[in-house]
């Protein structure tokens, strides 16, 4: 597996650039900010970043907390938003989102898999209803063991929300995948076409491996946690995004790009949300 960043695909070989958003945050107001943020207006210049200078994108992906509360008009002002991308986008639920609401409103974006090329990805809700920690069910997993049998041949990514392993800060890695997750992990380390675990949930960026396996989480398009605190802590890092450009190949490269938004403010010693 490859990770170096910006390398070009080897030639012959056909390659796509997919873009991973997480954690808008939206409300049901223009008016919403999340601790001091307005989420609307950086997702808005997050999302003009990305189609500045992401011309070969050929999907966007959103792993969850879409909204702030899970309510119907923050989902309206979020498509709103994302319907000027020209190119497909999907999304999965997090633990603030009702992932009923978003089914009902967007069908065509919710999905278990989608093909880019060779590749092959999966897409787990790892919401639990009522809790900030995730979870999979047994009829998830017994799912996903399905699907990967089914894409046996294909290289392939899975994408979720909460994280399957610590990320090293403290706090947010109390609220990480809890069931399903030891199964989870033991089903993708069998599976040699799976090439990399990808979420949100942790406002921050987190590159590791198990074994051959790449695991990434990426920056918030708002608010942005400190890598590696005990407590609760808001960090003054700017709001990005994460590319991948997937090889035919089986191979990957991978980056995060921050985006200079314009007004922004957080409230750097909040103590939590």
């Amino acid at each position: 597996m490859i990770r170096e960043y910006n390398t070009p695909p080897p030639q012959g070989v056909a390659s796509h650039r997919l873009i991973q958003i997480t954690d808008p945050h939206i409300g049901s107001r223009p008016d919403y900010q999340l601790l001091g943020l307005d989420t609307g207006h950086s997702l808005n210049e997050v999302l003009s970043a990305v189609m500045a200078t992401q011309p070969r994108a050929e999907a966007l992906v959103v792993t969850g907390d879409v909204s702030a509360n899970g309510s119907e008009a923050s989902y309206c002002r979020f498509l709103q938003k994302i319907r000027a991308l020209p190119i497909p986008w999907y999304w999965l639920p997090g633990n603030h989102d009702a992932g009923a609401r978003m089914k009902r409103l967007a069908p065509n974006r919710s999905t278990e898999q989608i093909a880019l090329g060779n590749w092959r990805l999966l897409f787990l809700d790892t919401s639990v209803e009522g809790q900030i920690c995730g979870g999979l069910s047994e009829a998830q997993l017994e799912r996903l063991q399905f699907l990967l049998w089914k894409s046996r041949a294909y290289p392939v990514m899975i994408m979720m929300h909460h994280q399957p392993v610590p990320v090293g800060s403290n706090w947010i890695d109390g609220h990480m995948l809890r069931e399903g997750c030891e199964q989870l992990l033991l089903m993708v380390e069998g599976a040699a076409q799976v090439k990399a675990l990808v979420w949100g949930h942790v406002h921050q960026q987190f590159d590791g491996s198990l074994g051959p396996i790449g695991l990434h989480a990426t920056p918030s398009t708002s608010v942005q946690f400190t890598p590696g605190s005990g407590p609760f802590a808001v960090d003054d890092q700017m709001p990005g995004y994460r590319w991948f450009e997937l090889r035919d190949d089986g191979t990957y490269t991978t980056g995060v790009e921050r985006v200079a938004i314009s007004k922004y403010f957080v409230d750097l010693a909040s103590s939590g949300y």
